[in-house]
């Protein structure tokens, strides 16, 4: 099943989650992405990547993280941020509704990211007894180690607004003006160079070289596998989520 509209106007490439109520990221879902990423063309300028209807992402099947599928998701998700990471030309987000989860770790993976003021984003993976690894990665070296900890420590959820004031996101705009200032903002990167665009996504990755990339994702995923899969509390705050009822912590 598609959970996945990829549609070309112009210089950009749209990615849109269509897998309503709220888009979450099953192992389709991600590889999917994963292959659209592959196929940014030659005359591209940016990848969008949005969610249909009012949310951007409420994260990952929880579901999948069940020990039986665990292995299949990791392995898929470590797949499809490094095939986000390796897009050639900059990537922005479009953020509304929640963006949490691995949703905020799509988005937060983007170059680029718009949100509406009144959107909730957080990485709640604590509170399930497991911890976000692409957010372990990526948040501190984008909002700095401090508000990446307490992100994923907490798991609290913010504003847009605060998204914007911690360099989360670039802006933070009422939620009736996001879609025309996306729009302006692609068609201002369309108008440009796409050697140029390509040639400063370069410049802007050498500190964090993709190889270093892959490696870090690596062992964020390790972590999680060999870690928090074999753990009691990982497993019961699994089953607490699906079964809906509060999770029972013995601390192994």
């Amino acid at each position: 099943m598609s959970v996945l509209t990829v549609t070309r106007e112009g210089a950009v490439l749209t990615m849109t989650l269509t897998h309503p109520p709220l888009n979450i990221l099953t192992c389709d879902a991600m590889q999917q992405l994963a292959r659209a990423c592959a196929g940014v063309a030659a005359g591209d300028r940016l990848v969008v990547v949005r969610g249909a209807g009012k949310h951007f992402s409420a994260g990952a099947d929880i579901g999948e993280h069940m020990p039986e599928q665990a292995p299949r998701l990791l392995e898929t998700l470590q797949a499809c941020f490094e095939a986000l990471h390796a897009v050639p030309i900059p990537t922005l987000a479009v953020v509304r509704g929640a963006c949490m989860g691995a949703g905020l770790e799509l988005a937060a993976a983007c170059d680029l990211m718009l949100t509406a003021e009144e959107a909730k984003l957080g990485v709640p993976e604590i509170s399930l007894g497991v911890f976000p690894p692409i957010a372990a990665v990526d948040l501190p070296a984008r909002i700095g180690s401090a508000r990446a900890a307490d992100l994923v420590f907490t798991g609290r959820t913010i504003d847009g607004r605060t998204a914007a004031a911690w360099g989360l996101a670039n802006e933070a705009v009422p939620d009736a003006e996001l879609d025309a200032r996306a729009a302006a903002l692609s068609a201002r990167l369309a108008s440009l160079s796409g050697a140029a665009l390509r040639a400063c996504k370069r410049g802007l990755r050498v500190a964090a070289a993709a190889e270093d990339h892959r490696r870090a994702l690596a062992g964020a995923i390790g972590v999680y596998r060999d870690d928090v899969l074999p753990a009691a509390d990982g497993l019961e705050g699994l089953k607490a989520f699906l079964e809906k009822r509060p999770p029972v912590w013995t601390d192994r």
